[in-house]
């Protein structure tokens, strides 16, 4: 079953299970002008059924090509939806010259599946890419990626606790440096998040794993 056409394919498709058959879905969407933004429908008959596919933000980022970089989706015990995504932004620069471009990762989430949360830029230095959330169950949000910073790639952790407004407050800090390190993905054990990711060259690397404690500290 076709749930929709014009995904921008190169870009990771993300999926999330919910109680009571719900099934959610993200994904880079072409839309017309080549603007390739976040889309997200949702089932609640086990996948049976979608909805009509609603944007997430307006980013509108015009490319001629695939990023191949998606976005990232997590469910929490309350059922509402967090999201994270790269984008290109335009940072301010000099007076008198045009704002230089720039990848930054952006956090949204929706209660209901039909809305989202206006974006919030999560921290980061260098160039994001490959960004992983999940959610812990008392509504904490852990989230990794890897960011090209002088010279190097490595790994970086933001985490926070959770938000009565629905904007969560992200508090960054290395999990890998000293050596490349990419592609993390994390998940949540008992009060802890678990990262695991890829370090060394493509001649020789290794899997490397880290445990943050629901405190924040350790790994």
């Amino acid at each position: 079953m076709a749930v929709t056409g014009g995904v921008c394919y190169c870009c990771k498709t993300a999926l999330e299970v919910g109680s009571g058959g719900s099934v959610y879905a993200i994904w880079r969407h072409v839309y017309p002008g080549n603007l390739r933004d976040m889309a997200f429908t949702m089932s609640r008959d086990g996948g049976r059924t979608f909805a009509e596919p609603i944007r997430v933000s307006e980013d509108q980022w015009v490319l001629e090509g695939c990023p191949d970089d998606g976005p990232t989706m997590a469910v929490d015990a309350q059922q509402r939806i967090h999201v994270v995504w790269p984008t290109l932004v335009k940072e301010s620069s000099a007076p008198g010259t045009q704002p230089a471009e720039a990848i930054a990762l952006f956090y949204a989430s929706s209660s209901n599946g039909r809305t989202f949360t206006k974006r919030q830029r999560v921290p980061t230095e260098g160039l994001p890419h490959h960004p992983r959330i999940a959610a812990s169950s008392d509504g904490s949000l852990t989230v990794v990626w890897d960011e090209l910073n002088k010279g190097t790639r490595r790994v970086v952790v933001a985490r926070s606790t959770p938000a009565a407004d629905g904007f969560p407050r992200f508090r960054r800090e290395l999990l890998a440096q000293g050596g490349p390190a990419v592609y993390p993905v994390v998940a949540v054990a008992g009060g802890d998040a678990i990262a695991a990711w890829t370090s060394g060259t493509s001649a020789e690397s290794s899997i490397l794993i880290g445990r943050m404690s629901a405190a924040g500290g350790g790994r």
